[in-house]
Formats: C-alpha cells, sequence, structure tokens
C-alpha cells in the first residue's frame, strides 16, 4: 500500500510543478506579448508622428509653391497689364500725333495765303537784313507768285536798300524760302517746314500729357 502512496505524491507534486511552469509560461507569455504590444504601439505611435510629420511638410512646400506660382502669375499678369497699358498709350499716341500733324500742315497751308505772304514778307526780310548782305530771293509757290502784288518786290527793294525779287518755287506749295544771291543758303519758311516746328512742339506737349496720364494708371 505504501508504495501506491508514494506514486501518488510524486504525481501530485509533478502536476503542481507542471501548473506553475504553465502559469510561468501564461504569465511571461503576457508579459512578452505585453511588451511586444507596447513596442509596437511605440513603434506605431512613432510612424505615425513621422507621417504626420513629414505630410505637414510636404503640406508646407506645396502650399509655398503653390503660393510661388500665384505671385508668380499675378507678377505676369500685372506686368501684362501694364505692357498692354503702355502698348494702348503708344498707340493712342501715334494716333492723335498723326491726327494733329495733319491739322496742322491744313491750318498753317490754308493761314499762308498770298495776304498772309505779303505780310511776313517784309518782316522776315528786314530781320534777315541785318545781319546778310547781298540781294534777296523770295521763293514762292507757283499760284501765290501769280496772285501777289507786283509792285511788293520794289517797295521791299528801296526799304532795305538791296535787291528784292519774286521768283516761283514748284518745290514748294505754302508758304516762301528766302534765298541770297550766289549763295546756297536758303531759310525755309514754307507751310511744311513750319508745321513740322510746331507739330514738335505740340508732341513734347503730348508726350509729357500721355506721359503724366500713364503714370497715374500705376
Amino acid at each position: 500500500m505504501f508504495p501506491k502512496h508514494r506514486l501518488n505524491a510524486e504525481g501530485i507534486k509533478m502536476e503542481i510543478q507542471l501548473q506553475e511552469l504553465l502559469e510561468r509560461i501564461h504569465s511571461e507569455g503576457i508579459e512578452n506579448a505585453k511588451q511586444q504590444a507596447e513596442e509596437i504601439i511605440q513603434k506605431a505611435h512613432s510612424e505615425a508622428a513621422e507621417i504626420v510629420a513629414r505630410a505637414r511638410r510636404d503640406a508646407e512646400e506645396m502650399q509655398s509653391e503653390a503660393l510661388k506660382r500665384i505671385d508668380a502669375m499675378e507678377a505676369a499678369s500685372r506686368e501684362s497689364l501694364l505692357q498692354a497699358s503702355r502698348d494702348t498709350m503708344i498707340a493712342l499716341r501715334q494716333s492723335v500725333q498723326r491726327f494733329l500733324d495733319s491739322a496742322i500742315r491744313a491750318d498753317v497751308k490754308k493761314a499762308f495765303d498770298e495776304k498772309m505772304a505779303a505780310q511776313v514778307i517784309p518782316e522776315v526780310l528786314k530781320i534777315l537784313s541785318s545781319g546778310q548782305s547781298g540781294d534777296f530771293e523770295v521763293l514762292l509757290p507757283p499760284e501765290q507768285f501769280e496772285k501777289i502784288d507786283s509792285s511788293l518786290s520794289a517797295r521791299l527793294a528801296k526799304e532795305l536798300s538791296r535787291g528784292v525779287s519774286f521768283k516761283p518755287y514748284d518745290a514748294i506749295d505754302a508758304g516762301f524760302r528766302v534765298a541770297l544771291s550766289g549763295s546756297s543758303v536758303q531759310y525755309d519758311f514754307s507751310a511744311e517746314s513750319i508745321a513740322q516746328m510746331l507739330s514738335v512742339r505740340v508732341n513734347k506737349l503730348l508726350s509729357q500729357y500721355l506721359k503724366e496720364a500713364a503714370g497715374s494708371l500705376d
């Protein structure tokens, strides 16, 4: 009977040891599992933080790049508008200049009839005679030459104490030129020449006005 009782005690002891071993394995397994879970969670948190940081950096870079593109587009649009404004002002100036040049030429040509010539020529010759020697030749458009008072040249010659002659000149359509006999020097008082001088003055004023107007648009 005794040996049987001994075997039962040993079996119980072994069973207890086995149970303890199982519990320890279970406990260690739980601890390992917890530790692994914590490591996995920490790694996940770290990776998530890195992903968030990377996404934030990418978003900031994309936003910065988008702002740069927007700024570039705005600058290009602004420059295009300014260039269009400049082109418009240039076209306007050229159009107005052509109109004014045409109007000035027409007015000067209309003003330079034979009556105006008879008034202006004596004044011009008096001024020129103070610093020039030699006879004067007054070159007139053929049409005006036919209409001007034929006695005017004689009166001027007497007043200026030098020869004064009128001659037709096909190259002039209005106004006159004064030449010195025996010289290539000519003083141009044709309508074309006077219109050009007036146009230069008017165009300078026009350019200044348009420049100020363009400046007010900036």
